[in-house]
């Protein structure tokens, strides 16, 4: 349940981000918008667990970018840079944990079990 509510919440909060860049953009500049769908679509793959690995580095980089303001400055002032770069730290954290049980991932590729083999014990002398 962990892992879907930290999907839920960086998956809103890069919905809004790519929703906000997309309405309140001054100018309709190709960058913008190409930045505002990558922010909608890894919304989107985060909150659904859909290829969470791809939409989480995705998420990560794109908000690294705004924290560190090589972005053009319409983007940023848009989106704070507080705000991105705890998003680019959840999404860090979601692409090293995995998408979780109740994830489409896990639906398409199966719940993984973490098996440690037990090693025999060695006699004793």
């Amino acid at each position: 349940m962990g892992l879907l509510l930290l999907r839920a919440a960086a998956g809103i909060v890069l919905l809004v981000q790519g929703m906000s860049l997309l309405v309140d953009g001054n100018d309709s500049i190709l960058e913008n918008s190409i930045i505002a769908l990558l922010a909608v679509a890894s919304g989107v793959s985060l909150m659904f667990g859909f290829m969470t690995p791809f939409g989480s580095v995705l998420a990560t980089l794109l908000n690294a970018l705004i924290a560190l303001s090589w972005l053009p400055q319409e983007v940023s002032s848009v989106v704070q840079t507080k705000q991105a770069g705890l998003v680019a730290v959840i999404a860090t954290a979601l692409a090293l944990l995995g998408p979780g049980a109740f994830s489409i991932d896990s639906r398409l590729f199966g719940r993984r079990e973490i098996v440690i083999p037990q090693f025999p014990k060695p006699p004793k002398l």
